[in-house]
């Protein structure tokens, strides 16, 4: 199995989904690219300030996981390309790259978050698709993302990846499977029974929120 990645891997990792997918006529991306991409001011937390060797390292290192492929270069250029090898590696298919790297760029983030940043990389329509690839990404044995505990205060639970360990905070139901982060497929953990009972918590959570929005119109069309 495959070691843990740290921080800098990761974030060089979602630049290099991100920009497969929002951009791919740019892609392979060059460590330029890759540092630009990476210390982004936008949609990226937490903000980093990358350099080119702290780039190099990650691509490196990542290259010995077959994470990270060197791409050939264009015809007359002499800058190094680079083009991550999540499909072929970790079997992750659109939908799937694109929750994680949104994970990987800004950190925990809740199912309607996720739909609505992870939105312009792949087709989720609505929140309920977001859950379906959470699941799926979740079934992994151990699994890329882990359901944190709800906050005080929130009514919708985040979620997290696990490429790294101890990134953020965790579940205490997990059982430790966050450990090893780079895994092959396998089945499901607990099947289709764990995936079910789970999107069903969550679409009461969400009918939760829609009946309290619900109240509030009517209690406000009463006052007024």
């Amino acid at each position: 199995m495959v070691e843990a990645l740290d921080a800098i891997e990761c974030r060089v990792l979602g630049v290099l989904i991100e920009k497969s997918l929002t951009q791919p006529g740019s892609y392979p991306l060059t460590i330029n690219a890759i540092v630009q991409g990476a210390n982004q001011k936008q949609n990226r937390d937490p903000i980093m300030e990358l350099e080119d060797d702290d780039v190099k390292a990650a691509l490196a290192h990542m290259q010995t996981l077959h994470l990270i492929e060197q791409a050939p270069p264009l015809p007359g250029a002499r800058a190094q390309r680079f083009a991550h090898n999540v499909v072929a590696k970790l079997t992750w298919d659109r939908r799937e790259q694109a929750v994680m790297a949104e994970l990987m760029l800004r950190g925990k983030q809740t199912p309607g978050e996720l739909r609505t940043r992870a939105s312009r990389m792949a087709a989720l329509t609505d929140v309920p698709a977001v859950l379906n690839v959470l699941q799926e990404l979740a079934a992994y044995n151990p699994p890329y993302v882990v359901e944190l505990s709800r906050e005080p205060g929130r009514t919708v639970t985040r979620y997290s990846h696990c490429m790294m360990p101890d990134d953020g905070e965790e579940d205490p139901s997990d059982d430790g499977l966050t450990a090893a982060p780079v895994r092959e497929r396998t089945e499901p953990v607990d099947g289709a029974a764990m995936a079910e009972e789970r999107s069903l918590r969550q679409r009461i959570e969400l009918l939760e929120n829609r009946v309290g929005i619900l109240e509030k119109m009517i209690q406000s069309s009463r006052n007024q």
